[in-house]
């Protein structure tokens, strides 16, 4: 099955890393693929050191508001793609459950093919469980979902010049 997770509110990839533990928990392998972040957020520390789950993410570096820099985005292209078609794909069949974070956003700035990886899921959700996560939600992704759940913010800390604090926000 797929869940997706998406939304403006927070809690999006928590919900993801909560689902990644308790697949963990029951002995299954979980593979858990990160786009669109700079790859030092606490979760992958914690992540990394549970039996069962394995991290993947990008070796090009994404930083805030990379999305609005169209320099970066052949660039970005690329790692996604290969991080996504090449890394995630080939390892896909050992796993229970593949988390794709920040996937909707990858798909939504152009640096993943949304038809390509519409048949991805295809493929994988035969095997494993799958999650995604991000902003967005387009059409065909909410018509291959099997579970949609929409993150809404109501009120935010940022909005009132509150910084992201370690631990809580990354």
């Amino acid at each position: 099955m797929i869940q997706t997770y998406f939304g403006n509110g927070k809690g999006k990839t928590t919900a993801a890393v909560g689902s990644a533990v308790r697949c963990a928990g029951c002995g299954n392998k979980v593979l858990f693929v990160q786009f669109l972040k700079n790859n030092d957020s606490a979760e992958f520390k914690a992540l990394k050191e549970i039996k069962g789950i394995d991290v993947l993410y990008s070796y090009e570096h994404y930083e805030l508001y990379d999305n609005l820099n169209k320099d970066r985005t052949s660039a970005l292209a690329k790692a996604y793609n290969k991080l996504l078609f090449e890394d995630a794909k080939s390892k896909a069949a050992s796993y229970q459950m593949i988390i794709l974070d920040e996937i909707l956003d990858a798909a939504r700035y152009g640096y993943i093919n949304e038809e390509a990886l519409l048949e991805l899921l295809s493929e994988l959700k035969a095997q494993s469980e799958i999650i995604l996560t991000g902003h967005n939600l387009t059409e065909k992704i909410a018509d291959v979902s099997d579970y949609i759940s929409e993150i809404k913010e109501i009120s935010h800390p940022y909005t009132k010049g509150v910084s992201p604090r370690e631990g809580i926000e990354f």
